[in-house]
């Protein structure tokens, strides 16, 4: 879930409202971006203020005032005049502004589709059973990692197939041909 990270960042767009849950510093508030992804540490000792200070510390009676202790502070202080201050509290939204996080709208927006299948909707139907259609959709997919497959990848060491039938376990194996497999569909 880390390595998303990055990914799922690209998605986040920071509002700021009156900077009252913003870091001043690490937040990528200002335009997408962090002031010190932008400006580096030196701008936090410049400004005479903590790494811990939040957005609101530079707002003044309603307006944007940062402290022209360097060029980069002044460049900053250019920078935000076109971020307005209101009221509001500091949001977060998904994707767009105004949207609210959602599972879906999260796997939509980072997954890679792939082309639809001619057999999705032997799987994916209305009366599948869950687990069941995930199961035949790895199959279809030849995606389950069978011993033959770990084989070859240099996970384990032999491919001898689970249930001790001296065969190799591969897909065609425990589906077709394992004697313990084919005495579970004649119960």
């Amino acid at each position: 879930i880390l390595l998303l990270s990055p990914v799922a960042k690209e998605h986040l767009i920071y509002k700021c409202g009156r900077g009252d849950k913003f870091s001043l510093w690490f937040d990528p508030w200002m335009h997408g971006e962090s002031v010190h992804t932008l400006y580096g540490h030196r701008v936090i000792h410049d400004s005479l203020l903590g790494r811990l200070a939040l957005v609101k510390e530079e707002i003044k009676e309603g307006r944007w005032d940062w402290p022209a202790n360097s060029t980069d502070l002044v460049d900053i202080q250019l920078s935000v005049q076109d971020i307005p201050i209101s009221s509001t509290s500091d949001s977060i939204f998904w994707v767009a502004l105004g949207c609210s996080f959602s599972t879906k709208l999260a796997w939509q927006s980072i997954r890679a589709r792939s082309a639809e299948v001619g057999w999705h909707r032997l799987v994916w139907h209305l009366a599948r059973i869950p687990k069941h259609a995930f199961c035949l959709w790895l199959a279809m997919r030849r995606a389950h990692r069978t011993k033959d497959k770990l084989l070859a990848w240099g996970v384990i060491n032999s491919a001898s197939c689970v249930f001790n039938c001296g065969e190799v376990e591969s897909l065609e194996h425990l589906f077709f041909h394992c004697p313990f497999s084919h005495n579970i569909h004649n119960i």
